[in-house]
Formats: C-alpha cells, structure tokens, sequence
C-alpha cells in the first residue's frame, strides 16, 4: 500500500510535494531551515516501487548540521561527480531539484533550439543573462514547470540556478560564454551518473547485471518492448554497456514534454526574429 501511494505520488503530485516527501535532510541556518535531497534521495524520488525509508516521509526529516563534523554525509560518490557542481557538498535544493528534472526530461533538439533563439549576436553561445531566459522558456513548457507552483509557506519556492553552477558554465565573474557542446555534455554527464547510481543501487555481482535485473530496473518506465540486449556476454550488462543502452532512452519515468506546444511556439519566434534580424538568426 505504501509503495503504491508514493508511486501515485511520483505520478501526480506537484514538484513540491514530491521533493518534500522525499527529500531526506533539513539543515538550519539561523531562524531558517532548509530542506536537501541526496543524490540517492533524488533517484528514489523518480524511480517507482523503491521505498522511502521508515520514519521519513512528508516533511519528515534527518537533522543535518553541515558545520559538524562528525555529520559528514557519506554520499559515496566520485570526486568528479556532477553533484558537485551543485556546491562542495553534493546536496540538492528545491531550485536544484526543478532544475535537473527539467534538464533530464527536456530533448537536446529542444535545447539546441532555445540556444538559437536566445543567441541574439549569432556566435553560437549564451552569456549567464541569456542563458536565464533559456532555462525558465524551457521550464514553463516542460511538464515539471507546469506543474510547479511555488509555495512561500514551505520554502519551495524556485530561486533560479544555484551560484555554484552559474560559476560552473560562466566562470567566476559570470563574464564567461556558454557553448550548446558544453551545456549538453553536462545533460550527458548527468543522465550517465544517474544511471550509473541506479546500476550501483542493483548492487551487481562483480560489476555485472543479468539480463532479468536490467529488465527490472526498467519496470514502469516509459520503455515498452525492450528487447534483451544483444551485445553482451553470458547474459549479462557490465556498468558501460548499462549506460550506453539507456543513455538516449532516460526519461526517469517523467512526463515528456510537451513537443507540439514548444515546437510551436520556438517557431514562431524563430520566424518573427528572422523578419526583424535576418543577418543574425541564419538559420
């Protein structure tokens, strides 16, 4: 019963609810708290039939103190992790959280197009400035945006991208241009490490899966008809051909987003910004 209402709850239920449900930490900074997901919490949060753990659940949290020492969380992952460039401790905000599943469930055509669009002197790259009104057109036209609304009373309000990773693709000074290359391969990065953390969760026998554990981790995902793969040996996937399998296929069990309107409405303002700078937007 209970893993069929947080499976219902992933389905439906608005960005808020599902990241106070399953996020797992609350640290305080003065009079205030705030409230994290791990890299693990964020997973479960998007993987049906995996169960929260017993005694945590809508705003029900662990006490975490960054300052302590002895509360250092051990999120066993790389050092090169792309958590990290969400800040020094590998924690994942609210701001953070509508963010990643934006990137995850949002196509790179998708992307590709709004970097044209918003690339008004026609280099190929956005400033941090440009790079905002990429970000908040895609997120209003993906299902994770339409139905997010913010809510003051329980601090999940959307504060835009954390500092740690504007200074990631815009250098320090912000001054730094972002290329469409590098903003994909950080999608890349992140669909990767997230199957990766999935394939880990399974925990296979010196690094492999069977055939029937790859099949399982697909459950209930929007993938109908999968064949067993073909390239493996002895039935089994080792950790690369997992990723590779599935990096075009991840979906996280989100809703896709909405093509038709997007397409649309990107054309459109395609077409107006041909007839009013066709020296600029050469398509």
């Amino acid at each position: 019963m209970i893993i069929e209402y947080e499976n219902r709850m992933r389905q439906y239920s608005t960005p808020d609810k599902v990241f106070r449900y399953f996020a797992t930490l609350q640290a305080q900074h003065h009079d205030q708290h705030e409230v994290f997901m791990t890299p693990d919490d964020f997973l479960r949060s998007m993987t049906p039939g995996v169960k929260q753990p017993d005694g945590l659940g809508l705003d029900q949290y662990r006490r975490y103190d960054p300052k302590n020492i002895s509360q250092r969380l051990n999120l066993d992952l790389d050092e090169d992790s792309i958590f990290y460039k969400l800040g020094s401790s590998g924690l994942i905000t609210f701001s953070d959280y509508i963010f990643l599943l934006t990137v995850l469930s949002t196509s790179r055509r998708h992307f590709e197009i709004a970097f044209r669009m918003f690339d008004l002197n026609g280099d190929g790259d956005v400033d941090c400035e440009e790079f905002e009104k990429v970000a908040a057109l895609i997120r209003q036209q993906s299902s994770i945006g339409s139905r997010h609304r913010d809510h003051a009373n329980t601090g999940n309000t959307f504060k835009g991208i954390n500092s740690a990773l504007t200074t990631y693709f815009f250098g320090p000074k912000l001054n730094q241009k972002l290329t469409i290359e590098k903003f994909l391969d950080f999608q890349h990065q992140l669909q990767k490490e997230i199957l990766s953390l999935e394939f880990q969760r399974k925990q296979p026998v010196d690094g492999q899966l069977s055939n029937r554990e790859f099949v399982a981790v697909m459950k209930n995902r929007l993938l109908r008809g999968l064949e067993k793969p073909k390239d493996t040996v002895d039935g089994q996937l080792s950790n690369r051909e997992f990723v590779a399998v599935m990096k075009n296929r991840l979906l996280r069990g989100l809703e896709k987003p909405k093509d038709t309107g997007f397409v649309k409405l990107m054309h459109s303002l395609i077409k107006c910004a041909r007839d009013t700078k066709p020296a600029i937007l050469d398509f």
